[in-house]
């Protein structure tokens, strides 16, 4: 089994570790890890922890909710956003019962497009939420930066999906006090803990209120701790059929922990969330950080194989992934996005041979079950990423290069026949 979506990030290690924990709940909830933690988050961003506050959460989407709270805000205050985005961004805004605002995107790096945010500045904005699509820079980053510092609005950089290391590399760097940064450790995401998200920030005054979550039940953290586990052996047994029957049947269980729950699926903030960051999970992470480079290593290794390889067949490709394997663009991504007019006849080909790539994402605000008029998104007016919602496909990038190579043999089979 090959997936982008199913537990891409974890190994028998991981697996190993949350098994062990399973029988030791004293270290569940309180323990020094998360403390580790924060120096790990100040480390990737290369700046000393004395010079950053790090809050950690149960999710990304929390860690949202309770940065833009904190921030007190009038009510229908405008956050601008990018479409070809996920409800985790979107649903914690409207929560604070404020208005997301939708700005078109480039199709180079699937960000927002600058040139559309200076015509469409709403006169509420308050804050710009930017996102570093599958960890690819912005392609107006400085432009936007400098645009809303200037227009006095809140920036939150969103590198849930990862960065490109070389953004902090300036020497004596001190994010501005108006700047603040947004991590997911969801499943899906850069590093995976099964959940959790941070912020970050260089000063104290936004995270005042945070101190008063309470811990996720025990029996939520033993779910947790199932995860890793279960989906390593349903991965490595998948292909003998063995793998997939467990998963029908831990999914009926309700054993295997939903990493979007059916009210976000309908359009509504889920408070269920809304706890503290346990230590059980900053273990997890923690062992994750640990082998982080190897990750990255491994992800940029089969991002050149991608590139070196796909070009030579008709898809569309951004151009930014094409130039990804020539010096100095030189970072790992955590999903290589792939156009393609044909997309759904590819993925139902490809599942013949239990390949399953994603489509992050397949509607201007994913998950595809989410009703967009509810999260405030009028149909036809970002037409970029409309555009790229109908051909994106992504392959995965936290795979061996015999695997890599497979899919682009089967990818270039498909093409062969069209």
């Amino acid at each position: 089994m090959i997936s982008t979506d199913f537990a891409p990030n974890e190994s028998w290690d991981d697996a190993w570790i949350s098994l062990k924990l399973i029988f030791q709940p004293w270290r569940w909830k309180n323990g020094e890890e998360s403390k580790l933690i924060k120096q790990k988050i100040c480390n990737l961003l290369n700046v000393p922890c004395f010079k950053l506050h790090v809050s950690l959460f149960l999710s990304g989407r929390s860690a949202l909710y309770f940065f833009l709270k904190s921030l007190n805000l009038p009510p229908d205050s405008e956050v601008i956003v990018q479409a070809f985005t996920c409800e985790a961004v979107v649903l914690p805004i409207l929560a604070n019962n404020l208005k997301p605002v939708y700005i078109d995107i480039e199709a180079e790096t699937f960000s927002m497009n600058y040139k559309k945010l200076i015509d469409q500045i709403p006169k509420r904005a308050k804050v710009l939420i930017l996102q570093h699509t599958f960890g690819l820079t912005p392609k107006f980053r400085d432009e936007i930066i400098k645009f809303a510092h200037e227009n006095k609005l809140i920036i939150i950089e969103d590198l849930a999906h990862g960065f490109n290391p070389v953004i902090f590399k300036t020497s004596n760097i001190q994010p501005p006090t108006s700047n603040f940064y947004l991590f997911s450790f969801g499943r899906s995401k850069l590093l995976s803990s099964v959940f959790g998200g941070v912020i970050v920030s260089s000063n104290n005054t936004a995270i005042k209120h945070y101190n008063n979550l309470t811990m996720p039940s025990s029996f939520f953290i033993f779910h947790c701790l199932l995860y890793k586990p279960l989906t390593t052996l349903i991965k490595s047994t998948y292909d003998i059929y063995f793998g997939k029957i467990l998963h029908k049947i831990l999914y009926k269980l309700k054993l295997l922990i939903p990493e979007i729950t059916e009210k976000e699926k309908s359009g509504y903030f889920d408070e269920s969330f809304n706890k503290a960051y346990p230590n059980a999970l900053a273990i997890l992470l923690l062992h994750q950080f640990n082998k982080f480079e190897q990750i990255q290593q491994q992800r940029l290794k089969i991002c050149q194989v991608y590139s070196g390889q796909i070009s030579k067949y008709q898809y569309l490709i951004s151009k930014q992934i094409a130039n990804h394997q020539v010096p100095p663009i030189k970072h790992p991504l955590i999903r290589f996005p792939l156009l393609a007019r044909n997309r759904n006849a590819i993925l139902s080909n490809l599942k013949k041979y239990k390949i399953y790539l994603g489509k992050w994402y397949d509607q201007a605000v994913a998950p595809k079950e989410l009703e967009l008029s509810r999260v405030g998104y009028k149909r036809n007016s970002c037409p970029v990423a409309e555009e790229i919602c109908q051909k994106i496909i992504n392959l995965p990038t936290n795979i061996s290069e015999r695997d890599a190579i497979k899919i682009i043999k089967k990818l270039a089979r498909i093409k062969s026949k069209d």
